[in-house]
Parts: C-alpha cells; structure tokens; sequence
C-alpha cells in the first residue's frame, strides 16, 4: 500500500491511500496541482464523473476543491475496496457515488445525468477513450463541461469539432489533456 497526498482545498494534506496494481498510475502530485489550477473557481453546484477511479485521487481532490458531488467508476475489486475507505475515512461518503463496473458498462447502462467535469484516465496501451468518447459527448456532457484525458496515445484530433483543448501537460510518457465540450 502506498500513499497518496489531495494537493489542495478542504481536504488539502490528507492522503488516501492505494494499492499497488499494474493498470494504476496515479496522478502526480505536481500534475493534479496543475489540473486545477487550471479548472479554479469550481461551480458550487458541479457534479464530477471520474470514469477510470483507481484510487479516486482526481474525484476527491474536485471534491476538495468544491464540487458538489463525484461519481466514481471503478472495477477492480480491491481498488473499489479502497476508494472507499477512503471516502469512508475523509468522511465524504455523503458527497460520492462509487459503482463497481466497467467504465463500458457505466456509459452504455446509464441515463440521465450531465456532468461539469470528467476525468479520463485509463489503463495505458487500451483504446478505451477512442471508444468511449463519442457517447461521453453525446450523453454525458453539455456546453462547457470540461474533460480531463490522461493517456499515452489519445489523439484527439478525431474529435475537435466537439472539443476545445484548453490545455495540455505531460509527465513521463503520460500526457494530460484539459478539453472543453463545445
């Protein structure tokens, strides 16, 4: 198990925890500080969708920093088990909804739900934005929201009649892009 720090807002300094599996790279520390410098001030009333949870280090630092409410997707067993601890012990449980699902599942089965903000972080070598993409646009989204992608390979210039890139970071081999639905 390892540690985790939430770089800012209320829960600023705490850590949550993770375990180690071989599809998790959780977002540095430096890098999530970048992300929401770039996304502050936060809606008070925005609603978060953090599509590949892992630890949930994206969902909760958003939380942190003042949405209203997160919604975390995750499959892995064990991984689930922790995310939810850590809510349970930052005591934000009120403020989330964890499902135990594929991201597939999650954006084929449910209906009725706009977010403001989505982070998209999924296991390396996998096409899963090019193929969830599309339906996260159509369905899950409205002018304004703002996607976050994490990836090695995403190319989004498949997708730029849709989105807006805001701006872009990179750390390793992982790149990290800030696009807005337009």
């Amino acid at each position: 198990m390892s540690n985790i720090k939430i770089t800012s807002g209320f829960l600023g300094g705490r850590v949550i925890k993770t375990i180690r599996n071989k599809n998790l790279r959780p977002t540095p520390s430096r890098v999530k500080e970048q992300i929401f410098s770039w996304i502050r001030p936060i809606q008070k009333d925005a609603i978060c969708l953090d599509l590949f949870a892992g630890s949930g280090s994206l969902g909760i630092e958003a939380l942190s920093n003042g949405v209203k409410k997160a919604v975390f997707i995750e499959q892995n067993q064990d991984l689930y088990n922790t995310l939810y601890k850590n809510c349970l012990d930052l005591n934000i449980l009120t403020d989330v909804q964890l499902y135990k699902q594929s991201a597939e599942n999650y954006i084929r089965r449910t209906k009725e739900i706009v977010f403001d903000l989505i982070f998209l972080d999924p296991p390396f070598n996998k096409s899963y934005t090019n193929l969830l993409l599309p339906k996260i646009i159509s369905d899950f989204s409205k002018t304004g929201t703002l996607i976050y992608i994490e990836e090695s390979n995403f190319n989004f210039s498949d997708y730029d009649k849709n989105l807006k890139l805001l701006k872009e970071t990179s750390s390793g081999n992982s790149f990290g892009r800030l696009f807005e639905v337009t």
